[in-house]
């Protein structure tokens, strides 16, 4: 038995579509006896939403880049959350920057707030939310916040800073026009990690495959296989590349 964590935005879905062909590799690829285990900077609510409306069969569910894993029933199996003083201080940084929007998330639900409406929001643009950023705060339970920005170089700046200045509590993952900010020592490696916990799978029998520098730690610590289009960087730490989520299945099973 395998089990194939697969990024989902980049990788799994890309040009806002999950093909397929994509789906059906999925689908043979559990059929011959393994896993197949998504593994996001999405909340909960949002990539449940996204295999719901795609008809996808999974396995394991890992969000807030490793901060939150479920099972296929979408039954909580870990929760990891950043103190909650530092989440605040946080955010005084972040409305002090040149960002446009932040999500906040418990874990499983989501909570927006807009900051610059006159920019573009290339991340958070039609997201909706059920909760309110004060209701997530009233509870005090904060997953994970996620920061539109504008261009790479923000995204650079803003992880640095974090990183120079909460990085005892909190670790930054550079994604396209935006920042995830997760708990420290998270990572998509970790949540795969309680999966092979949870199930007694082992690592050697792990595949990993995504397309930008949140992936890394996951490509990284297992097979790692990249999306030909990620950037050279994310590249340089796989042993494999692939157009398609289906092309690295097909090589895989063979």
């Amino acid at each position: 038995m395998k089990l194939l964590a697969s990024d989902y935005d980049g990788t799994l879905k890309i040009n806002d579509q999950v093909s397929e062909e994509n789906r059906a590799a999925i689908d043979l690829w559990r059929e011959k006896g393994n896993a197949f285990a998504l593994v996001t900077g999405r909340s909960m609510e949002s990539i449940q939403k996204e295999i719901e409306t795609y008809h996808l069969h999974v396995d394991y569910i890992v969000g807030n880049n490793g901060g939150a894993v479920y099972d296929h029933q979408f039954q909580e199996l870990h929760t990891h959350y950043l103190p909650f003083d530092q989440v605040l201080h946080i955010l005084e940084y972040i409305k002090s920057e040149t960002s446009i929007s932040y999500v906040l998330n418990d874990g499983f639900y989501r909570a927006k707030e807009v900051l610059d409406a006159s920019c573009e929001d290339k991340k958070y643009a039609n997201t909706t939310t059920t909760k309110s950023v004060q209701e997530l705060l009233e509870h005090k339970k904060i997953a994970q916040i996620v920061i539109s920005l504008a261009s790479d170089a923000d995204t650079r700046r803003i992880a640095d800073y974090i990183h120079a200045n909460f990085g005892t509590i909190a670790s930054a993952f550079r994604n396209v026009n935006c920042v995830d900010i997760a708990p420290y020592g998270v990572s998509k490696a970790t949540g795969i990690h309680e999966i092979l916990h949870h199930a007694g799978w082992k690592k050697e029998n792990v595949y990993a495959i995504g397309d930008s520098f949140n992936d890394i730690p996951m490509i990284q610590t297992f097979h790692g296989i990249a999306m030909a289009h990620a950037p050279a960087q994310v590249k340089s730490y796989a042993k494999m590349e692939a157009k398609r989520v289906d092309e690295a299945i097909e090589r895989l099973l063979k």
